[in-house]
């Protein structure tokens, strides 16, 4: 039986239709775009003993000048782009150093300036990733509620932290002594105020007075010669 022309005519059109509409994309949603542009937090402390003030430039960018035990930007982090960086530092003793360190994807951290004016050295450290804040779902698990976190980072290059202990707690003890650069992990305390007492070079002690928030975590930093041995807390979060 023979198909009249104007109905295989009409088939070959309903085809041609069912193809096209097959073949057709959703344009409404957003094309992907060439690159993404990521960010990172930085802070930057110098800890040189005798060098002085140490006037900063990253990635040719102006930070000003730090004193000892000083940190930029004073009490926050700034945000930069991910990638890597260049760091020179002038020093007041008359030294200068040159650095390179790459600013992780989307971490917040802390670069330390460390040693002496002679032999100098940064040292960073990575401690969350940016979206996990303290009071959002991502960041949940970082901040337990009622409690305060605190790390140690020795920046001394001729005291080594033998032990710390909070008082009403257990001693924070160290299977080495931290020497230059080394750190400890975040001890979880209940909230609430404390007495550090901290002893370093086998036979030296001193004192730290300090109240933990809820939810914050901190870093604190030793930092000068052994015999006039400082110390500072850096808020974290």
């Amino acid at each position: 039986m023979r198909i009249p022309f104007k109905n295989k005519l009409l088939v070959l059109l309903l085809l041609g239709i069912m193809v096209y509409v097959g073949g057709c994309v959703d344009t409404s949603v957003q094309t992907i775009p060439d690159s993404v542009n990521y960010t990172s937090q930085v802070q930057i402390v110098n800890l040189v003993s005798d060098g002085g003030t140490a006037t900063i430039t990253l990635n040719n960018q102006s930070l000003g000048t730090l004193n000892l035990g000083a940190e930029y930007p004073t009490s926050s982090f700034m945000d930069i782009p991910s990638g890597n960086k260049v760091m020179s530092v002038n020093y007041s003793s008359g030294s200068t150093g040159q650095y390179r360190f790459a600013a992780d994807t989307e971490y917040r951290m802390r670069v330390f300036l460390i040693g002496a004016a002679s032999s100098t050295e940064v040292v960073k450290k990575l401690q969350r990733y940016v979206w996990q804040t303290k009071d959002s779902q991502n960041g949940a698990t970082l901040f337990p509620a009622d409690t305060g976190q605190v790390s140690f980072f020795n920046g001394s290059a001729t005291a080594s932290i033998n032990s710390i202990t909070p008082s009403g707690a257990d001693e924070i003890h160290f299977d080495t002594p931290l020497g230059l650069g080394g750190t400890h992990p975040y001890t979880k305390l209940p909230a609430g105020n404390y007495q550090f007492t901290v002893l370093y070079n086998d036979s030296l002690e001193t004192t730290i007075d300090y109240t933990l928030g809820s939810k914050g975590r901190y870093t604190v930093i030793f930092y000068d010669n052994g015999g006039s041995l400082q110390n500072k807390v850096l808020v974290d979060d």
